[in-house]
């Protein structure tokens, strides 16, 4: 049998938008730390696009 995938991504891209903001602000305010948050951007990034 073929488990049924959720095929929408909205959630992916919304929590991608909110990491980028996050990283972008990091990268503003504290240049040091933006490092924390491209984990995230990247992960959400290609989970939007369905690389993943």
């Amino acid at each position: 049998m073929e488990e049924a995938t959720n095929t929408s991504t909205t959630k992916d891209w919304l929590l991608f938008l909110i990491s980028l903001v996050a990283m972008i602000i990091l990268f503003a305010v504290a240049d040091e730390w933006f490092w924390l948050a491209l984990p995230f951007v990247l992960t959400f990034f290609v989970r939007a696009i369905k690389m993943m």
